[in-house]
């Protein structure tokens, strides 16, 4: 008896390390490189990723079987043959399963790399215990046993913790690293568990024994032939992997380059661009403008939970999300403040992970915004009271109460107080309306209301009072104007004059209550001994003598003693003249000049203001042609339209006939309408869209003081925009009128509106609507009013 050893032939030793690193890489791209996101997918790829790496053991196993020479003929059990195969294939397929399946955890992996060392080992012992040869097989010691058995459960360790990253990899070049390391290492667990089994292994020959019939066993040239048969079925596989790689590639590359550029637009996307996970909430990415909005960097984010970024009223406004729909709600700051946000969501699928991604933008500068301009329509901008809109809102309010017995409509003016203006300057007048507002304020009791009307004019309203307690309040409001004002070290003394209107007695409307206590509030006035009268029916018989008769009105347009002034209207933004504004003024015979504040409500009251204004539409018409037949550039003429004129029957008719008989095109005319025509919105709407349909230009004078609201204004189908000279005046020294100035061109450019500033007189006043964009200007500055010949028409180039 004695013991063979062989020697190892090179070339077979290196073959096997090639086939082992080669058929792991094969295996790992079938398994790993078509991981497709449905269970059904993952379980094909990872069998035939375990065929394919459970035939390369085999395959190595047996090539470094050939590579060691006895020198003697050798055979294999068929048996043990195919059962070392079996258990190759079977336990690849199984570590492949749990890599897909199970969560990446030490125990798992540990298990897994157990499985894989146990196939290695057995395609090793089962096919050195398949060799049929006439000596006995020895093993030397456990030693050996024990360290390839190490060897493979180490090295499949690693692999299988290397492969385990692999879904977090995006770069190609990089996964493909992964891949060539880990069948690197897989490959050096079959060649090293294999070798160092084979170190402690030996023959011991038998005399006597004899060796297997090769009919019963398989011989080394059907051995060659089976290595042959599973070589080509690897490198065939490979052939297969690498075709179907290079299409994955390219797709891979086109969406890798999307994706780059995808990733580069979220980054520098002004609006927070978050994604979370559906199931937990756990946000996953966090752009910079996320940063920048809620000041939180992205280490100091990531993992925790959206919702914690919004306060209790998500969870109520959360039921209001729509995919693809825009939800406002406050949304809280690191620093622990609130602010207002809107706030859109998207959901997406990856695998079995669904995801939300929310755009997310601040709107606190809009949201500001939109109160001063609220401020603005709602509220007197000097007095900080209700304005006339408002004033008129809550008496039709209180009117429609069925529980109201009675209202008293206090309307008060300051008396005196244009000499204030005069003298001191309107600063000092302006602090004196503010002093003078909250002393009336004062005198009134809890749920009675007052408004500024306009200018030096005030309105109070008290409901379900008894007329001696009308009379109380009348006389505290008088007692506490009586007494002086120190405004900037000025003493100044002024007092009240109070008109009273009384619901149901007088009127039954808000236009009638506040008509005619503005009716009794003139007799007080010109009364030498009462500061306060109530309404009277007489009064209302003298409501059309307030200076000029009716018969004056319709005698002056006879006498053609009515004229047109024109303003121009120039562009801030060169200088360019692009439009007049036609100004009427009455020559009268005996009174001299007169402006159309003194006669305009009188031809508003008895209606005369419709031939009056039809004589305004046709001189400013025939005016226009005359300039543009003498070469002028100027194509816009802009003309004053009363309430009473645009609610007339005859209104766009008349319009229609005057730009046929003149020959002006409709869009050389622009209609300036007062904000009082818009107190009947629909109907107005209904005729602005005849105007435009027409081609007139339709603009809203003196924007700010009556009665428009945004949701009225954003419906009228409007031109231009005009701001009122009242908040032009003091912009240049009253942050809180320029932000109102700044207020409306931001919303009217945003609503495509033409805006013109009214009232400017200082060259200063023209910078700072330079600075914030104003389109147009008018005023004394540039060109006070004048008679046609005497103002500036440019020559056509």
């Amino acid at each position: 008896m004695e013991l063979m050893q062989g020697t190892y032939q090179t070339w077979f030793v290196l073959l096997s390390l090639f086939i082992a690193v080669f058929a792991s890489y094969a295996a790992f791209h079938i398994a790993f490189r078509f991981n497709g996101s449905t269970a059904k997918s993952k379980t094909f790829w990872a069998i035939m990723g375990g065929f394919c790496l459970g035939n390369g053991i085999w395959t190595m196993h047996f090539i470094g079987i050939l590579a060691y020479d006895l020198g003697i003929t050798v055979t294999y059990d068929p048996m043990l043959f195919a059962l070392s195969v079996i258990c190759a294939v079977t336990a690849s397929i199984l570590t492949f399963l749990l890599l897909h399946f199970c969560q990446p955890q030490w125990f798992v992996r540990l298990i897994e790399s157990a499985i894989m060392a146990a196939g290695i080992l057995s395609v090793h012992y089962l096919g050195m215990n398949s060799m049929q040869i006439e000596a006995d097989l020895v093993y030397d010691g456990t030693d050996v046993v024990t360290l390839s058995v190490l060897i493979a459960l180490a090295a499949s360790f690693a692999a299988f913790r290397l492969l385990s990253i692999l879904p977090s990899i995006k770069r190609r070049l990089k996964r493909e690293e992964i891949f060539l390391g880990s069948a690197i290492v897989m490959g050096l667990a079959i060649f090293g568990m294999h070798y160092s089994g084979m170190a402690g292994t030996y023959y011991q020959t038998n005399e006597g024994d004899l060796g297997p019939s090769a009919s019963s066993f398989i011989g080394p040239g059907t051995l060659s032939v089976l290595i042959s048969i599973v070589v080509t079925m690897i490198l065939t596989a490979a052939v297969v992997i690498a075709f179907l790689t290079r299409r994955v590639e390219s797709s891979e590359y086109k969406s890798g380059y999307l994706e780059d550029l995808y990733q580069s637009i979220i980054h520098f996307a002004t609006d927070a661009i978050v994604t979370a996970e559906e199931e937990k909430g756990t946000i996953i990415s966090w752009n910079k403008a996320a940063e920048q909005i809620y000041g939180y960097a992205e280490h100091e984010i990531l993992g925790t939970d959206f919702m914690n970024f919004f306060p209790e009223n998500y969870e109520r406004k959360k039921r209001e999300f729509v995919l693809g729909s825009v939800v406002e709600l406050k949304a809280r700051h690191k620093d622990g403040h609130t602010f207002p946000v809107e706030l859109s969501l998207s959901r997406q699928g990856r695998g079995e992970m669904t995801y939300y991604t929310c755009i997310i933008r601040d709107i606190t500068e809009r949201v500001e915004q939109n109160q001063r301009i609220q401020e603005l329509v709602y509220q007197d901008e000097l007095t900080k009271l209700p304005n006339r809109r408002v004033l008129i809102e809550h008496l039709q309010y209180i009117l429609d109460q069925a529980s109201v017995s009675r209202i008293a409509v206090l309307f008060m003016d300051l008396n005196h107080f244009k000499s204030v203006n005069d003298v001191f300057g309107h600063h000092v007048g302006d602090g004196l309306l503010i002093a003078a507002s909250a002393r009336m304020s004062e005198q009134l009791q809890e749920g009675e209301f007052i408004a500024r009307q306009s200018g030096d004019e005030f309105v109070a309203v008290l409901q379900n009072v008894s007329e001696d307690q009308v009379q109380h309040t009348v006389q505290s409001l008088i007692d506490v104007m009586n007494r002086p004002f120190v405004v900037e070290g000025y003493e100044l003394f002024v007092s009240a004059s109070i008109g009273v209107s009384l619901y149901p007695e007088d009127g039954k409307t808000t236009e009638q209550l506040i008509q005619y206590a503005d009716t009794a509030m003139y007799h007080a006035k010109n009364s030498s001994e009462n500061q306060c009268c109530f309404f009277t029916r007489d009064m209302n018989e003298e409501m059309s003598v307030k200076g000029f008769r009716e018969s004056d009105i319709r005698k002056g347009l006879e006498a053609r003693e009515f004229q047109l002034y024109y303003q121009p209207q120039i562009s801030v933004a060169d200088g360019e003249i692009k439009g007049y504004e036609a100004l009427i003024r009455w020559e009268h015979p005996e009174h001299g000049l007169i402006y159309p504040g003194d006669f305009i409500p009188i031809a508003e009251e008895t209606r005369q203001i419709v031939p009056l204004g039809r004589w305004v539409l046709e001189e400013a018409c025939w005016q226009m042609m005359s300039w543009w037949k003498e070469g002028g550039t100027v194509s816009r003429v802009s003309v004053n339209i009363s309430a009473v004129q645009f609610y007339h029957p005859n209104f766009m008719q008349m319009v229609t006939d005057v730009l046929a008989e003149s020959g002006l095109p409709a869009d050389y005319l622009e209609l300036e309408l007062t904000e009082s025509i818009m107190q009947d919105p629909e109907q107005a709407v209904f005729i602005m869209e005849e105007m435009r349909e027409m081609g007139v230009r339709l603009s809203l004078d003196d924007f700010g003081t009556g009665y428009t609201s945004l949701s009225c204004l954003r419906n009228f189908p409007l031109n231009s925009l005009k701001i009122d000279r009242s908040f032009v005046v003091n912009m240049t020294q009253d942050s809180q009128e320029k932000a109102i100035v700044e207020a409306i061109i931001h919303m009217a450019h945003n609503l495509n509106f033409n805006v013109i500033a009214e009232g400017i007189e200082h060259e200063n006043q023209l910078q700072l609507l330079y600075d914030k964009a104003c389109d147009e200007y008018q005023g004394y500055y540039y060109s006070q009013p004048l008679p046609p010949g005497a103002e500036r028409v440019p020559e056509r180039v």
